[in-house]
């Protein structure tokens, strides 16, 4: 069953990627966590956020690819924020090992459902004052990117997670960007922080590698597959179709890391404590 969980949350976290540009490990870390025993004790959490990270490089890569083919991309709105982001998400690993284990916050699952629910009810993202591909920054726009990228950043080196969703809140409703260049532009970044804090994560605990290398492959491979599916299903497709795919995804991936979090306290609910013959 634990190689069950393995292969399921590579495969969601793949399609997070190509399809929202999300981070792996907001759905691999938890699973891996709470339902794989090899990933208890002391470092576990740390393991499989490295292990989240590594199999977000080659996916993010080769939606980068799919979403650049489209002309989804849009770096001259992004640099800023992928710079801060790349410079934040080492000093966020490291503190990350200090501290020890460290999951999403109860407040970053509720985020993620919500968000989901809004991309069903409003899938466009296009603001009044949306602005074209390549259109330079202005002074406010530098300071939101320089503000969101910093925390973003250490968000992804110390819980591995979260960067993906709210490049995407960044990008398109606070930098004006449509959705499908949101994701691409999304990808392409993470693809680099992945890199970075996933060798900052390794050089940090080289055990990592020693004891999980075989899982690390399998999360690599199937979080690839999944990504590339996804992408380019992504850019074949209307703008509105992607947004309502996202919202289904992360109201469906808010709802299932809410369970996994209050699992212990769900099952002391009667009716469900019964149903579940404990």
């Amino acid at each position: 069953m634990e190689w069950f969980w393995l292969v399921v949350a590579a495969i969601g976290a793949g399609v997070g990627t190509g399809l929202a540009g999300l981070s792996a490990a907001t759905l691999m870390v938890p699973i891996l966590i709470v339902l794989c025993p090899s990933f208890e004790g002391e470092k576990g959490t740390y393991q499989a956020t490295a292990i989240a990270l590594a199999s977000d490089i080659l996916g993010s890569a080769v939606a980068t690819r799919t979403y650049a083919k489209h002309k989804n991309i849009d770096l001259k709105r992004g640099w800023v924020v992928m710079a801060c982001i790349l410079i934040m998400c080492v000093v966020g690993s490291y503190v990350a090992f200090l501290i020890g284990n460290f999951t999403l916050g109860s407040m970053t699952l509720f985020i993620t459902f919500f968000i989901g629910i809004r991309f069903i009810i409003k899938p466009e993202t296009k603001r009044k004052d949306n602005v074209g591909k390549g259109t330079g920054l202005t002074g406010k726009e530098v300071l939101i990117s320089v503000i969101c990228g910093t925390c973003i950043g250490f968000g992804t080196g110390f819980i591995g997670s979260g960067g993906g969703m709210t490049m995407l809140i960044v990008f398109t409703l606070l930098l004006g960007m449509d959705i499908k260049t949101a994701v691409g532009t999304s990808t392409f970044i993470m693809t680099f922080t992945a890199l970075t804090a996933s060798v900052c994560h390794i050089i940090i605990h080289p055990a990592i590698i020693m004891e999980k290398w075989f899982m690390m492959i399998v999360c690599m491979a199937v979080a690839t597959v999944a990504s590339l599916i996804s992408a380019r299903f992504a850019n074949r497709v209307s703008n509105k179709v992607v947004g309502r795919f996202n919202g289904v995804l992360l109201t469906v991936l808010g709802a299932f890391l809410i369970i996994l979090k209050f699992w212990d306290y769900i099952i002391q609910i009667p009716f469900l404590s019964k149903w579940l013959g404990k």
